[in-house]
């Protein structure tokens, strides 16, 4: 958990190398990094991680090769779990998600004209009004439509089916853009308790040659066809923009915005409107993601993945949770409790993360949790031990002074720290050590006053 709570801290805080974090360096110093947990133990868990069984691996081109063999159990656990935790509104948005990825990997995909060129691709569906993602299936090249039903009527028509099964009869309405949309998937999507708007390529199977050719003289003029349920409409923008919905019209409403130089008010189709309203669903998702994203460097693509995915379930939580609170806070703040509660609820081993020179101990939990005192249990030995707090600050003023070391009656106590697990003096030693950063310092401080 202390490791997990490090990765998601390192979307909070962004270094330019992973070894900063543990930099004493005062200009990039960040002490809660180095109080959770040593360098060298966070990157050989790092080195050492594994989602997946390598004695099981099938090459690829063999019988059985599963391309997300490398994601594990984690993976398609995690994932499984979304739409289950999280009712969506009823827009729908399904459109390409990307993990950033430069490195050689077959199924690699490029995109000129998208901010992150290189990476994995990956199609979602998503809550249109809050960016929550419902489902998440990674392009993996040939084999990615080994789980989705053939249809016969397109590869895009077979993925829309796949990302909104579960979701038919429901009155969801579907928002794509052109990539995804087509006469036919409309119409079947209708006949399945499903509404669907987007825009859609002119040449597209099913779209009539009268609205392609027809010509609009002015901006903003429309021009619209109706079979059935099903509305196709040409619309005028700086170019025209083909658009089918089986929800809404051409029917023009005003947009509640001014023409800067008629000051005129404008008015577009309803279907325009809602298409800019409801289409960035994976948008934003992407782009929360991308903010809190840790900035690890890696040699394995599945590592990526997977910390890609862990932000994307921080999000999905930080959604549930502001959709079912009435003290709702920020995404940030969401995220630096959670990693101070995974932290505090997984107090710190000091036989597992030893720290050489003297110890800062837990350095979030010994400032923010709650603190009782208890006395020392009798296990046979002494009942006191030396306080952590006046003990070493005693012997570096003595030392100071030039004074020999000698035994120091009057800095053991019988007292400690039930939660931190230290022996410490009532008065003052309980509040510095719970109070102050450096209470060896406050100390010393408190003694020279006296």
């Amino acid at each position: 958990m202390r490791f997990i709570a490090i990765i998601m801290a390192m979307g909070i805080v962004n270094q330019s190398n992973i070894t900063d974090y543990w930099s004493r360096d005062p200009v990039c110093e960040t002490p809660f990094f180095p109080s959770i947990m040593n360098r060298d133990r966070f990157l050989n868990l790092i080195s050492c991680l594994h989602l997946a069984n390598n004695e099981l691996y099938v090459s690829r081109g063999q019988p059985g090769y599963n391309p997300l063999f490398k994601l594990g159990t984690v993976y398609s656990t995690v994932l499984a779990r979304y739409p289950l935790l999280f009712g969506p509104n009823q827009e729908l948005s399904i459109d390409e998600g990307k993990v950033p990825w430069r490195g050689n990997l077959h199924f690699k995909v490029y995109h000129k004209n998208k901010p992150v060129k290189y990476g994995l691709q990956a199609y979602m569906l998503c809550d249109a009004s809050t960016g929550y993602c419902l489902k998440f299936h990674l392009y993996t090249g040939k084999t990615f439509r080994q789980n989705i039903l053939e249809t016969g009527h397109g590869r895009t028509y077979d993925l829309c089916m796949h990302l909104l099964k579960g979701y038919f009869g429901k009155g969801h309405i579907m928002y794509c853009d052109n990539y995804y949309s087509s006469p036919r998937l409309f119409v079947d999507l209708w006949e399945l308790g499903v509404g669907a708007l987007g825009t859609v390529r002119s040449n597209r199977k099913g779209i009539p040659a009268s609205i392609r050719e027809k010509h609009l003289p002015n901006r903003g003029d429309t021009f619209s066809q109706h079979t059935g349920q099903l509305s196709i409409t040409k619309y005028l923008d700086s170019k025209p923009v083909f658009l089918l919905s089986t929800t809404l019209t051409s029917e023009k409403m005003y947009t509640g915005k001014k023409n800067p130089v008629t000051q005129e008010l404008i008015s577009k189709p309803k279907m325009v409107i809602a298409y800019d309203k409801f289409m960035g669903g994976v948008d934003r998702a992407d782009q929360m993601v991308s903010n809190s994203r840790s900035n690890i460097r890696t040699m394995k693509w599945w590592k990526k993945v997977f910390f890609h995915v862990l932000s994307l379930t921080v999000l999905n939580s930080y959604i549930a949770y502001k959709h079912n609170s009435i003290h709702p806070m920020s995404h940030s703040s969401f995220r630096k409790k959670l990693v101070s509660q995974l932290i505090e609820s997984h107090p710190l081993d000091a036989l597992v993360t030893p720290v050489s020179g003297r110890p800062k101990t837990q350095f979030l939990e010994r400032l923010t949790a709650r603190h009782f005192p208890s006395k020392i249990p009798n296990d046979g030995k002494s009942k006191s031990l030396q306080c952590v707090v006046c003990n070493p600050a005693v012997a570096q003023m003595l030392a100071s002074q030039g004074l020999p070391k000698k035994r120091r009656p009057g800095h053991e106590t019988s007292f400690k720290c039930r939660q931190c697990d230290v022996s410490l003096c009532i008065v003052p030693c309980f509040e510095l050590y719970h109070t102050m950063q450096d209470y060896i310092l406050a100390y010393k401080r408190l003694q020279a006053e006296e």
